[in-house]
């Protein structure tokens, strides 16, 4: 549709590149090295301090002029170059302008066609999620690689298929734990759709259940404390009466009954008969 492009340099770009500078480099390197060497070893005092500083004025000076001299080449010497780049960047810039117009339209077909390979995808989904349409959205199962030119529909449908496949496997197998989390851990596994981690949150479900049970049991049996008599307080025992009787036993039974009374700290007194 559109002619090629390509750079053509009419004069070839070795003749273009401009000669090393001659100059007299050796001789004056040569020259200094000479004139340096009166510096070594050189001591100033405080008498001479104006010497010394008559002599770093003059060796600054000679190098500011060599620099200002390297500046003022090299804007001579590079002044083609940055004539040859600001021309090419101009022609750099149109054909951008080209391009990124061309490249818009090209971004436009490119995501259409992945809005249709996209709703192709999803349209299988639909059809083979089957018993778990709601459980398992197709957002969660969705992978950018599916979007990209190089990914057939047919290696797409076979991993949706594994996917729903996978899906069925687990639910039997947690369904055979016949645990008393089986409805927690199938919302696990749907949120996952990983069995070995709802196999391992069975586990630690299981753990839990059983620490809570023991924490549970322990509260419901209190610790036994010994039950020691409360003493009466001497204002709360019964007013002292006295009673008179007689009592008619053996000496042995008489005994017994005066070691009872004494034992009980119950004052008692002979009564002498009247003759």
């Amino acid at each position: 549709m559109s002619n090629e492009l390509t750079l053509i340099l009419k004069t070839p770009v070795e003749e273009l590149v401009p000669k090393m500078l001659a100059w007299n480099n050796s001789e004056l390197l040569a020259r200094v090295e000479e004139t340096l060497k009166q510096y070594e070893g050189v001591t100033y005092d405080d008498e001479s301090i104006d010497l010394a500083k008559k002599d770093r004025a003059q060796l600054n000076a000679f190098s500011k002029a060599l620099n200002d001299e390297r500046i003022r080449i090299g804007k001579i010497y590079n002044s083609p170059y940055d004539k040859f780049k600001s021309e090419v960047d101009e022609v750099i810039h149109k054909v951008k302008e080209v391009s990124d117009r061309i490249n818009i339209q090209v971004n436009d077909y490119e995501l259409r066609k992945q809005e249709q390979k996209q709703n192709s995808i999803i349209e299988y989904y639909k059809e083979v999620v089957g018993e778990f349409s709601g459980l398992i959205p197709y957002e969660r199962i969705h992978q950018a690689k599916w979007l990209n030119v190089s990914t057939s529909m047919k290696s797409i449908k076979t991993e949706i298929d594994n996917i729903i496949a996978n899906a069925r496997t687990a639910i039997v197998a947690i369904e055979g734990l016949k645990s008393e989390d089986e409805s927690i851990l199938k919302a696990f596994y749907f949120r996952t759709l990983n069995l070995p981690e709802a196999l391992m949150e069975n586990e630690r479900l299981k753990q839990e259940r059983q620490k809570i049970a023991e924490i549970a049991a322990k509260q419901a049996v209190p610790e036994t404390e010994e039950v020691k008599p409360k003493e009466i307080p001497e204002t709360l025992q019964e007013e002292v009466k006295i009673v008179k009787f007689q009592v008619e036993g053996s000496i042995a039974q008489l005994k017994l009954l005066q070691q009872f009374l004494r034992d009980n700290k119950i004052k008692f007194t002979a009564i002498k008969e009247d003759k």
